[in-house]
């Protein structure tokens, strides 16, 4: 997988995308009742939103995010990302959240970790050094306590 965005270029994609740049005709949207509180009501009221977007149609999103998204649970057999939501009892609300979440899930895979600066992995070497140390000075004292219980031979 060939990185063509680097950080800048990622967190600057990332600041510019939000709900509104999702093409609406790329989504399905399904409604269905939803399980949980809310009395008589939620056994009339289809508030449960089922959002899918299809991966191979989603151009706009760039090609290592996709193919990040196809190792994502949110994908199904079909090749669709699927985004479901039953957290409240408006439908109009659950779409919104539904969205949200699809908005959060493509900007998680447009992410690129930011490259290391050379002083930050001088400091982490010294901090594994300074634990390696650490970690064998007490193997050893272990070691010579482990030791000092064995016996020394007969005493007769």
């Amino acid at each position: 997988m060939a990185r063509s965005f680097g950080y800048e270029k990622a967190e600057q994609w990332i600041a510019r995308f939000d709900k509104k740049a999702i093409p609406t005709e790329q989504v399905s949207i399904t409604f269905s009742r939803s399980s949980g509180p809310g009395g008589q009501n939620v056994n009339k009221v289809s508030t449960k939103v089922d959002m899918r977007l299809h991966l191979q149609q989603a151009t706009w999103i760039p090609e290592h995010a996709r193919e990040r998204l196809k190792t994502s649970p949110l994908m199904t057999k079909a090749g669709d990302l699927q985004v479901t939501s039953m957290r409240t009892r408006s439908q109009g609300k659950n779409v919104q959240d539904c969205y949200d979440k699809l908005v959060q899930a493509i900007k998680q895979a447009v992410a690129v970790p930011r490259p290391a600066d050379p002083a930050s992995l001088a400091r982490l070497e010294k901090r594994q050094n300074v634990e390696n140390v650490k970690r064998k000075d007490l193997k050893r004292q272990h070691g010579q306590k482990k030791a000092g219980r064995r016996s020394k031979g007969s005493d007769f």
